[in-house]
């Protein structure tokens, strides 16, 4: 019974979705291009000897704009629509139909999640296929089959799912999208690059338990912490904990609080 209800609610998300949402003009566009053209004019720059690239692109460190970028891009897909719910006063039709309120960010981020994992999943597959063809000085040591390449094609989808339940489980404590937005960016660009001028054993342990590093060294991407939670996949469950956690959360409150309040 659960099931049909939540495939109801999938649906009427899926359906809200015009050709017209920014999703498919704005969002995934950007999220898919950013990447590439950065990755792009910085190879053109350095095989033009404009940059330093001396030693060329790992594999492992071929995914760094998508997290940097596309990851957040693509959460705010989901923010948006869930915000959108509250501002413009449909969410109380749509928990007169629906009265299991939890099913709004669940159905939410089953839609936004699987189009921003896919969205993450060909920009990923696209810089690990192409640009060792396009750049072969610079991007020749990438390989989009090997052990680095099949492990960011799988983590760096499941980081971005992440980080839009993360983006909902905000959202739904605090249904303004600028305001989430700016919470999660502040973290990850903030607090986390903070904790890297604490000196001493107090600051490596801070940077150990920073839940974007933690996430980033999950999926494969090369890193500048040693993982305390037993290697990548520990870092990438703790990285994931964190998240659904939050979106519990906000679920939780978005079933139990009178949405006039927001």
């Amino acid at each position: 019974m659960i099931a049909t209800y939540l495939v109801r609610a999938v649906r009427s998300e899926i359906a809200k979705l015009s050709r017209r949402s920014s999703v498919w003009y704005a969002i995934v566009p950007l999220a898919i291009l950013i990447p590439l053209g950065l990755n792009f004019g910085i190879a053109k720059a350095t095989e033009a000897n404009k940059l330093n690239g001396a030693g060329g692109m790992d594999t492992n460190n071929a995914a760094y704009w998508i997290l940097v970028f596309s990851s957040f891009i693509l959460m705010a897909g989901g923010v948006s629509s869930l915000c959108a719910e509250f501002k413009d006063n449909t969410v109380e039709t749509v928990f007169g139909i629906q009265t299991r309120r939890w099913l709004l960010p669940i159905a939410k981020l089953v839609v936004f999640g699987v189009i921003a994992g896919l969205a993450a999943l060909v920009v990923t597959f696209l810089i690990l296929w192409a640009f060792p063809q396009l750049f072969p000085e610079i991007w020749g040591r990438v390989e989009v089959f090997s052990g680095d390449g099949i492990q960011l094609l799988i983590g760096v989808p499941i980081y971005t799912l992440l980080i839009t339940a993360l983006g909902l489980g905000v959202a739904a404590l605090v249904p303004k999208p600028g305001l989430v937005v700016m919470i999660v960016l502040l973290w990850k660009f903030g607090v986390e690059v903070f904790v890297t001028f604490v000196p001493g054993d107090l600051g490596v342990t801070l940077q150990q338990l920073s839940p974007f590093k933690n996430g980033e060294l999950g999926v494969g991407q090369l890193a500048t912490i040693e993982s305390l939670f037993g290697g990548q996949n520990g870092s990438l469950v703790y990285f994931a904990v964190i998240c659904v956690v939050i979106f519990s959360v906000g679920t939780v409150r978005l079933s139990v609080t009178d949405t006039k309040g927001y």
